[in-house]
């Protein structure tokens, strides 16, 4: 079972990676960015200002694509503006093995509403945005097949240590949600290969 994880706008942080220390098989961090973030930079408007005029919202979504044909993984989880290049990368990307997709807060979806990622995708909104309104986007999305839309409770942030809205509690819960999905995926896929081999 192969994951890729694709980051936020904060990058590499070792919350980030105490994060994907919870799942097993190959797991694979895709960030903005080629390097760790340094502590001192951990601030979300300092962040987002470096995204932008370092990769920007194509550039990542360019950057995921090439990691969806190189790593070929079966199962993705990715926040914010990572759950968006995602989401573009998969729609792009007619060949792969990806089975599921689970997406946090992916604000920038708005702007790719008539994508189909081609599998399944589940999107955990926060319960208002800042800058547009979520009920068309969720309406908009949701004639998409596979694809299951959930507005939670929480705010744009709620799993990432570093961000004012992390909300620990919705941290737990969603950690163990993409656990066990990561486990129904891989008992689908020994399944697969048992009855293959009969």
């Amino acid at each position: 079972m192969r994951t890729l994880i694709v980051s936020d706008i904060f990058g590499f942080t070792n919350q980030l990676k105490s994060f994907c220390a919870q799942f097993s098989g190959e797991v694979k961090i895709i960030s903005p960015y080629d390097v760790s973030t340094p502590l001192n930079e951990l601030q979300e408007q300092l962040m987002y200002d470096k995204f932008i005029n370092r990769l920007g919202h194509d550039g990542y979504a360019d950057k995921v694509q090439e990691a969806l044909i190189n790593f070929s993984p079966d199962y993705i989880i990715a926040f914010s503006a990572g759950a968006t290049a995602a989401w573009r990368a998969l729609a792009m990307t007619p060949l792969k093995r990806v089975q599921k997709m689970i997406a946090f807060y992916p604000g920038q979806i708005r702007h790719f509403t008539s994508l189909n990622p081609n599998c399944h995708v589940d999107i955990y909104f926060p319960e208002a945005e800042q800058h547009f309104d979520i009920k068309p986007v969720i309406v908009a999305l949701k004639t998409i097949p596979c694809l299951h839309v959930i507005k939670s409770r929480y705010k744009h942030g709620f799993m990432n240590e570093l961000s004012e809205n992390f909300n620990r509690d919705a941290y737990q819960h969603y950690s163990q949600i993409c656990l066990k999905e990561q486990q129904n995926l891989q008992e689908i896929t020994d399944n697969h290969q048992l009855s293959a081999q009969v």
